[in-house]
């Protein structure tokens, strides 16, 4: 019980056995100890050592033999003091820290897929969104590219309750999607990619031969695609 105590006032075991040793003897060589405390005599050296520099003993010299003497208990008191310390001005960079933390989620992630497979991982990945999804190019691209996936994928959206907003190309009017708003444009406004921005992303899927689509992750660039569709939101016609 106590040896652990002396562990959590900052002793390492061998210290503490090796201080315990003492305090009973008063005064006591290196092998003494060794066989007082049970610690190996290759050891005692170094856990003598540690309680010199922590002011838990002192060195003396009786008839010429090199002796080991216990000082006060209250040095354990400083210790444990001194210990808090330390903990309170560890304490005092945990704001720092959660800074760099910050800044570190805040940097740019950019994930870039290719082929279908790649467009349903982007997909499945707007699933989880806890904002509406704007959406702006490449009309009903989807459909052509998944004609059997995207019905199921939108369906999954429904049934989350995920709205959409889309700014779409006029030549697709009419449409009507559940839970969707859906406002036109002209249509000379072509595009081979859709854009989606949701939560802090932005993803964009080029329908090509064998699509590819990028997924950027960064706050920043999402508020800035936000605001660019809010614009054509503004200007588009529903």
């Amino acid at each position: 019980m106590k040896q652990e105590k002396l562990e959590k006032a900052g002793l390492s075991p061998n210290e503490a056995k090796c201080y315990l040793a003492l305090l009973k003897a008063g005064s006591a060589s290196a092998n003494a100890i060794s066989r007082r405390s049970g610690v190996h005599r290759v050891s005692v050296y170094d856990a003598l050592r540690g309680l010199r520099e922590k002011g838990l003993i002192s060195q003396i010299t009786k008839a010429n033999k090199m002796l080991f003497e216990a000082g006060s208990p209250d040095k354990i008191t400083e210790l444990i003091d001194e210990k808090e310390t330390e903990l309170d001005e560890a304490k005092k960079i945990v704001p720092e820290l959660m800074l760099d933390f910050q800044m570190a989620k805040d940097k740019q992630e950019v994930h870039s897929f290719k082929a279908l497979a790649g467009v349903k991982t982007i997909l499945q990945e707007m699933l989880k969104s806890k904002t509406e999804i704007l959406d702006f190019g490449a009309e009903y691209r989807i459909k052509e590219f998944l004609p059997y996936d995207y019905p199921k994928w939108d369906k999954e959206r429904i049934r989350k309750r995920i709205k959409m907003r889309i700014v779409a190309n006029i030549k697709i009017k009419p449409t009507k999607i559940s839970l969707t708003q859906i406002r036109y444009v002209p249509a000379e406004f072509n595009s081979a990619v859709s854009t989606y921005i949701f939560d802090d992303k932005v993803a964009m899927i080029m329908w090509v031969e064998n699509p590819l689509g990028i997924l950027v992750e960064h706050k920043a660039v999402a508020e800035s695609y936000k605001n660019y569709f809010e614009y054509l939101w503004k200007t588009a016609r529903p």
